[in-house]
């Protein structure tokens, strides 16, 4: 069967001319049911081929526990390709970045402390269990098998993190071993230096990058001329921050360097083409200067729930004016009519307004979880916990006199209660304010530190660390022993015990219903609220938080019923009117 072959810089399948026109769709951030939407305006804008990352953390959430349905239905997202004649660059490579939790990777492999990203051979050993397993489902989809796969990726970005080629040959040959059979590929940033080390020789070489598509496809171009210019990923939009402003890239800046690219023989692939939603913990987060604010502090900066990333299909997977921009570009390089679109007959509601009926007290169902004591806190990693919260707690005798908590570098921010009254926050990345505990001498105190894991680092050398407490916690210069420590993935919600409202503060789950058209989307709108994530219908939604500029969570169309439970857990208070209300777009400040 065809498989893609290169000559004089153009790419072919077998010997007939095949033209790359590609774009990111994630069918593990499309909740089951909408990838159709998303791969029909995929079609109409005169795309070819399909990118995706595979998430290694997704279908391998526990060391030989495998998932490949719901949102890890690969093989479904495979077929539906077929469906639409296109075809794919898949990228199954252990890590994807792509502002996902720790970029993919397993939280369970740092509970060894192993290396990761290199030759270590216990780390390798890992990835080729994986890999034996993730080959057996794509590999009957590979072109050389009558499927659309036409090019399988090595690594991503390996050029800005290592220089270990034995690492990048180790996954080159586990692939191969496993039946890949297609042309292999990397992705690198265009500096001299990501191209140096991240590329492998005789492997396919793509560049990344924002609107320099002269610049970068020359460094490409110098680094592998006989190759056709791949664009692995033209940065059409971008992640969002939580703190920050939902950036827009300017739309005539967007597609005329999309042009630029197209004329200089560039094979373009958008990232992202369609948005999507990090649905539950999967949000990952940074470790830098926040986006396009010069001489910020260095610091740890969370991803939102949407990712919508300002691409060409929003959210919930609509044209937007980018996508219309783009796409006469695009028949103009080709020299064809621009041929009509599909008519857009997406629609959304808005439910009614419903109150909040029942409460949940975190505290009170803490019998829920499993608990384990140790001397000095533990981590999540060695809890066997992936994602959600840990109460760590703790009984100290008063020595007299005013004693300031201390938590150095806690990951990621800690909920401070003592003798069961809410004292303060502790924030990784932020100005916190001190918390003083007046020690009565000989008196006891209950210290509880509700710690929540806000998203594991997806980019640079910290993907490593552990989530908790692991700098442990201080009284003064005094440091804190003999600890509880009480796992609350938060995995599901089944056995809370839901009472009466008796109080409208926090940490607990509260509970209402809703009635909805089945089938159409709506938005969840949390501006009244603090900060927590909410679950519809048993499913969880993603997180909240008011400091924006996300302030709603996307509720798929295909999870709605007639009638409908909505679960919020909240940290801190919800609204005085117990108000539950719904909108019919994202709500995203904008910057």
């Amino acid at each position: 069967m065809a498989r893609l072959n290169f000559r004089d810089g153009r790419c072919f399948l077998d010997d007939q001319p095949f033209y790359i026109a590609s774009g990111d769709i994630h069918y593990f951030r499309i909740y089951p049911g909408g990838l159709e939407r998303r791969l029909k305006y995929m079609k109409a804008f005169g795309l070819t081929t399909v990118q995706t990352y595979v998430p290694w953390n997704l279908h391998e959430p526990e060391k030989g526990k495998f998932n490949f349905e719901g949102l890890a239905d690969l093989e479904g997202f495979l077929k539906l390709i077929v469906k639409y004649d296109l075809k794919c660059l898949l990228r199954p490579s252990p890590y994807i970045c792509s502002e996902w939790d720790k970029g993919g990777l397993p939280y369970w492999l740092s509970k060894e402390r192993l290396p990761l990203r290199c030759s270590d051979q216990r780390f390798l050993a890992h990835i080729d269990d994986y890999y034996k397993v993730l080959c057996e489902k794509f590999v009957p989809y590979l072109s050389t098998n009558g499927g659309p796969i036409i090019a399988v990726a090595v690594e991503n970005e390996y050029g800005s993190f290592g220089n270990d080629e034995k690492y990048l040959l180790a996954l080159a040959d586990m692939l191969v071993k496993y039946g890949v059979d297609v042309p292999l590929y990397t992705a690198d940033g265009h500096e001299a230096k990501m191209l140096k080390y991240g590329p492998l020789d005789n492997v396919w070489a793509g560049v990344d990058y924002r609107l320099e598509s002269k610049r970068a496809i020359t460094a490409l171009n110098k680094r592998q001329p006989s190759m056709p210019p791949l664009i692995a990923e033209y940065w059409s939009g971008r992640a969002i921050h939580w703190g920050e402003g939902y950036f827009k890239r300017n739309v005539a800046e967007v597609a005329d360097a999309y042009q630029q690219a197209l004329i200089n023989d560039g094979l373009v692939n958008f990232y992202m083409f369609a948005g999507g939603t990090n649905f539950g913990f999967m949000n990952g987060a940074n470790y830098g200067v926040s986006f396009g604010k010069g001489g910020t502090p260095i610091k740890y900066i969370q991803i939102s729930t949407s990712y919508d990333c300002d691409a060409l299909l929003n959210e919930q997977g609509i044209p937007t004016p980018k996508y219309f921009e783009c796409r006469k570009k695009l028949f103009q390089y080709l020299n064809k009519p621009e041929p009509p679109m599909p008519e857009i007959d997406y629609k959304t509601q808005i439910p009614n307004s419903v109150k909040i009926e029942k409460r949940a007290d975190l505290f009170d169902n803490l019998d829920l979880f499993d608990s384990q004591k140790s001397v000095l806190p533990l981590c999540f990693e060695d809890m066997n916990q992936d994602y959600g919260f840990c109460l760590y707690r703790t009984v100290v005798s008063g020595c007299g006199g005013k004693c300031t908590l201390k938590i150095p570098h806690p990951r990621d921010r800690v909920d401070v209660f003592v003798n069961n009254k809410f004292l303060g926050s502790v924030m990784r990345g932020r100005e916190n304010s001190p918390i003083v505990i007046d020690c009565e001498k000989d008196k006891h105190y209950k210290i509880e530190l509700l710690v929540e894991n806000c998203g594991r680092i997806n980019f640079g050398q910290r993907i490593d660390e552990l989530k908790g407490l692991p700098n442990g916690v201080f009284l003064d210069y005094v440091r804190l022993h003999n600890w509880e420590n009480i796992s609350i993935p938060f995995s599901s919600l089944s056995g809370f015990n839901y009472k009466a409202i008796d109080k409208k503060d926090g940490p607990a789950l509260y509970k209402a219903t809703f009635k909805a058209e089945v089938g159409i989307d709506t938005f969840i709108d949390m501006s009244s609220f603090c900060k927590g994530f909410v679950f519809v219908n048993g499913y969880n939604l993603g997180r909240y938080w008011n400091i924006g500029p996300q302030y709603s969570l996307y509720i798929p169309g295909e999870l709605l019923k007639s009638v409908n439970q909505v679960e919020i857990f909240e940290q801190y208070s919800i609204p005085q009117d117990l108000t539950v209300s719904f909108t019919d777009h994202q709500l995203l400040t904008q910057k």
